[in-house]
């Protein structure tokens, strides 16, 4: 006859044999790579990316696991041109925001910030900024436009690249423009698709 009961839990134990709560603190893997205050400093980031991805400390440290297009790379989901496309493309817009003044996003609050515009114009700086963007736009564009208006690549590239959302559902047509951009920013072999 098999032992009553449900099958015990695996995981650390406490000397009287019940199951520790105690959560596993993983930037104890980081000792050796980083002084203590840099580590503490580290530590809100990996323990959040552990806890929401189940990154091990190593990998909730890269770069690219801090946003969704930076995952997808990660887990093979989009290629390395992709992703380049996808970064030049967000600094495309924070360069077109900072040109028209926009909107600065959301973040943390910083009281020592100056307010207002920031010194004195640079008109090449923003003209520059401004054609990129309409540049980058007119690519997409040109994408859309081969499809016969059926696709969301718009929609897919604001959602996940500049608002940074995760949407699963949308990363076909999250594909099709980081394609396109790949192309316009002349990212890796032009004669096949990224």
């Amino acid at each position: 006859m098999g032992k009553r009961g449900p099958k015990p839990k695996s995981g650390a134990r406490l000397p009287n044999g019940r199951l520790s709560r105690k959560k596993p603190d993983i930037m104890n893997r980081l000792i050796g790579e980083h002084d203590k205050e840099e580590r503490e400093t580290m530590r809100p980031a990996i323990e959040a990316r552990h806890r929401h991805y189940g990154y091990d400390a190593k990998t909730a440290k890269d770069q690219m696991a801090g946003s969704f297009v930076g995952r997808l790379r990660m887990g093979g989901e989009i290629t390395d041109q992709q992703y380049q496309a996808a970064v030049l493309y967000l600094d495309v817009y924070h360069e077109m925001q900072i040109a028209v003044g926009g909107p600065k996003p959301s973040g943390a609050v910083n009281l020592n910030a100056t307010k207002g515009l920031p010194g004195p114009e640079n008109v090449e700086r923003s003209a520059k900024a401004l054609a990129d963007w309409r540049a980058a736009e007119k690519a997409i564009q040109y994408r859309q436009n081969e499809l016969r208006g059926q696709g969301a690549i718009y929609a897919a590239l604001d959602y996940c690249v500049i608002r940074d959302g995760e949407h699963m559902h949308m990363l076909g047509w999250l594909r099709e423009g980081l394609n396109a951009l790949a192309r316009h920013f002349k990212i890796g072999d032009k004669r096949k698709a990224a």
